[in-house]
Parts: C-alpha cells; sequence; structure tokens
C-alpha cells in the first residue's frame, strides 16, 4: 500500500483536506443516495441506538481534480442531532468536518477497522470510524479510497 493510502488508513482527521493539500484543486462532495431510514439491528448495534430509531443515510463521493477519490458512507441517528446540524446534514453537499466546525463542535474520530479488498470491481482500501460527540456516536461512516486514483502520487500500480 502506497504510504499516502497508509496515512488515510490511519488518520483522525478531515479526509477531505487531505485530498485537497495532495491536489492543490478543491474537494466536493457529491450526493449520490440520502434519506431517512429505520435502523435495522445491524445499524442499531452499530450506532449503539435501538431497533426503528431514525437514521440519515447518506452515500457522497469527494471529487478533486474531476476524479473520485473517495466513496462515503454514513449513518447518523437522528436523535443525537442538533436541529440547525441536523439541517446542514440534510443540504447533503456540505462535508462532514465543515459541518462539526461551522458549530464548534469538540468531536473525535475512532477507527473501528481498514481492510484491502476489491470494491466495485477496484483494489480499495475501506475504513470503518465512528465520530463521537458527547460520549455517543453521532455518526458512523465507512469509506472506499480506491488504489488506482492515489497510485498516479506514488507511482505505484496495483492491477487486480
Amino acid at each position: 500500500m502506497n504510504p499516502i493510502l497508509r496515512i488515510l488508513a490511519k488518520t483522525d482527521g478531515s479526509i477531505t483536506k487531505i485530498i485537497e493539500a495532495l491536489t492543490g484543486e478543491k474537494a466536493e462532495i457529491r450526493t449520490i443516495e440520502q434519506r431517512i431510514i429505520k435502523a435495522d439491528e445491524s445499524i442499531a448495534k452499530t450506532l449503539k441506538i435501538k431497533e426503528g430509531d431514525e437514521v440519515n443515510y447518506r452515500v457522497v463521493e469527494i471529487i478533486s481534480g474531476g476524479k473520485v477519490f473517495v466513496k462515503a458512507i454514513s449513518y447518523t441517528p437522528l436523535k443525537r442531532l442538533e436541529k440547525r446540524f441536523k439541517e446542514d446534514l440534510m443540504r447533503a453537499d456540505i462535508p462532514i468536518g465543515e459541518i462539526i466546525r461551522k458549530h464548534r463542535m469538540e468531536v473525535r474520530r475512532e477507527i473501528r477497522w481498514a481492510t484491502v479488498k476489491n470494491y466495485e470491481g477496484k483494489k480499495s482500501l475501506i475504513r470503518n470510524y465512528d465520530i463521537i460527540y458527547r460520549n455517543e456516536i453521532l455518526i458512523n461512516i465507512t469509506e472506499i479510497f480506491p488504489f488506482d486514483v492515489y497510485d498516479r502520487f506514488c507511482g505505484e500500480s496495483h492491477e487486480g
């Protein structure tokens, strides 16, 4: 795995800011899907909420220079959101880190796991983490980083 992907696997900082530093260009969020769902058993267990609680399900891509650097899938229990934060989150195309900064929230990120596997036919780094606020899971996020997008920065090739 190239050094950039190793950094992305371990960081507890803003992925959007890292991508902007890497590319020298603004990173933008493109929302693929966003809807309110009821937590099933698995989601409830992950978020430490009750089955049936309302959760914001969001799938976005982070794009810079016309390339997709990250696909991110997030689950946010609505009952833990303050009204203004929820409004910003529902606007969809704002990075979560930016929303957190705007609302001056003291949060921490706890990485649950990271692995390398094929995703949609491409070798990818996949990691999952929680954003913790007031000792509760505010958001659970899974991020997918396709190796081939990062190869040009390190001159490596990861076919297959």
